[in-house]
């Protein structure tokens, strides 16, 4: 054995050399163009993952549209009824929100890949199209019509899962998203979690996405105290080790005005675009849930935010009505969070459930229309709705989704009513502001509630009024008329309302965990 150094032989291996210095080169181009500072590996498995996506939803959707096409002419030809779309216009617009779409389940918070695909199939074979956040505010100010099963799809955090499993399925069916994007983390080198700047930028070179803001760094946790404890970066008071103390009302405004600019700016100055919307870290009912030592701190970031920024978004609670309308035209928008075991039917339901409804509204409870646990346990089984306070409260209420543009009607309802006080509910612009009858046995008050206060607007002393099996109650609202209803009699009648909205029910007992009522249907006619 000899060593061949031959020049033709040394010529070949250095070709050889070159070639495949080259392609490592060109391998190490493509993925810094495609993924930035994603290391290799996972370079590798997020190319992967969107090759195989993209090639494997483009047959499907071929076999969709073929099944589709095939289907609709058989349903044709032998007479049947095929799934029809709506033609109205959207009275109002709901919201998704979703973190990330992952391959399984290890979380409550993202969905898998194989349901978010069952989700929006199911959406888009309903006739659901998605909107874009200009077509969104354009609605919401009342300056655009769009058809009725308009959504927005949202997602949180800015995290690699967000883009790549769902990126090619948007492809196939036309839908669009927002990427809501912590500023700082995109910087974060080598990471397998979030999207790059080179991963966004390519993300808005789709057309199908755009981005807002969801802070700077305000996603963490952050000391609120000398021991360490964590806080809520937009709720909490922080604590300032040097001087060994919490922040001043003026710091935490200050700190957090500056986040929210230096978010917004960095943004725009990265994508040379306008960022002008914002998805409240954590954002529940108060703009922030779970803050311990600043109870102003959310109303503050709300009203810092609403100078930064033209739309803020927070999750959608038990409190209100799922979708946002024109008349609610104001900085705040609500998100409806979609739960981490909801299927399409699941989505589909809920979606439906809080389209705004028409006039006459009739319920049996054989299927589920739309009631909200304000709170209290509900259960809408056996053909009835059951109404039971939790084991540590005194009463429970529900509400209709949908019915919040109900003006000038008649709502009565059947139960089975054995203790404590029932309150039917008219009005409702939220579960804390409506008008409402209250029945005790022997007595009816009609109540006016704005924000969980509660005033006596007229009461009425009847001997007819008591506990029963199958009684009939009803509140009746018009102009500024509000009345009470005993067996379909007008008992007592008030005057004031100048606020309208839908209905809801409450039951209410003092001793703890007792409170129960079982109704069995209800009859909502305009009047």
């Amino acid at each position: 054995m000899y060593l061949d150094l031959s020049i033709r032989k040394i010529g070949i291996l250095t070709f050889i050399f070159f070639v495949l210095l080259w392609g490592v080169f060109l391998t190490f181009d493509v993925k810094d163009r495609r993924y930035g500072s994603t290391p290799p590996f996972a370079s590798v498995g997020l190319a992967f993952q969107e090759v195989s996506l993209r090639a494997w939803y483009a047959l499907e959707s071929g076999m969709w549209r073929t099944s589709q096409t095939a289907s609709a002419a058989f349903a044709f030809l032998a007479g049947w009824p095929t799934e029809s779309h709506s033609s109205r216009n959207a009275r109002a617009i709901p919201t998704l929100t979703y973190h990330r779409i992952v391959g399984s389940q290890n979380d409550l918070n993202n969905v898998t890949v194989a349901n978010f695909k069952d989700q929006m199939l199911t959406l888009k074979r309903s006739g659901w199209e998605s909107i874009t956040l200009k077509e969104y505010r354009e609605f919401i100010a009342g300056e655009r019509d769009l058809p009725e099963k308009s959504f927005l799809i949202t997602f949180d955090d800015g995290a690699k899962e967000s883009f790549y499993p769902v990126d090619p399925l948007f492809e196939v069916l036309g839908y669009e998203g927002v990427l809501y994007v912590i500023a700082s983390a995109m910087y974060t080198l080598e990471s397998t979690y979030y999207l790059s700047p080179v991963e966004i930028q390519r993300l808005l070179d789709t057309g199908r996405w755009e981005i807002g803001s969801h802070s700077y760094d305000g996603h963490q946790p952050y000391p609120t105290d000398r021991e360490g404890n964590g806080g809520i970066f937009f709720a909490d008071k922080l604590w300032r080790e040097k001087e060994a103390r919490l922040e001043t009302d003026e710091e935490f405004t200050v700190r957090v005005r500056e986040d929210l600019v230096h978010a917004r700016s960095t943004l725009e100055t990265a994508y040379d675009r306008s960022v002008d919307t914002f998805a409240f870290p954590l954002g529940n009912e108060t703009g922030i849930e779970g803050a311990s030592n600043f109870s102003e701190g959310a109303a503050i970031t709300e009203d810092q935010a609403e100078r930064v920024y033209s739309l803020g978004f927070l999750q959608t609670t038990p409190h209100r009505y799922s979708f946002n309308y024109p008349a609610e035209s104001s900085f705040i928008a609500y998100r409806i969070h979609v739960d981490h075991d909801w299927d399409g039917k699941r989505l589909l339901q809920e979606m439906e459930n809080g389209i705004p409804k028409d006039l006459p509204f009739e319920d049996d409870f054989s299927t589920d229309r739309g009631w909200l646990p304000a709170w209290g346990e509900l259960d809408l089984g056996k053909n009835n709705l059951s109404l039971t306070a939790d084991g540590d409260a005194s009463s429970a209420s529900v509400f209709l989704d949908g019915s919040k543009l109900w003006q000038s009607y008649s709502f009565n309802a059947a139960m089975n009513w054995q203790s404590g006080s029932v309150f039917l509910l008219a009005d409702v612009v939220n579960s804390k502001t409506y008008h409402s009858c209250a029945f005790s046995d022997g007595i009816v008050r009609l109540q006016s509630t704005v924000d969980g206060e509660t005033k006596i607007l007229g009461e009425k002393r009847d001997s007819s009024i008591s506990h029963g099996n199958d009684i009939r109650i009803g509140i009746r609202v018009r102009g500024s008329v509000i009345e009470c209803l005993w067996d379909y009699r007008s008992i007592l009648e008030a005057y004031e309302r100048p606020r309208t909205g839908g209905i809801g029910i409450q039951v209410w007992n003092p001793e703890l965990g007792t409170a129960a009522l079982t109704v069995s249907d209800i009859l909502v006619q305009p009047f």
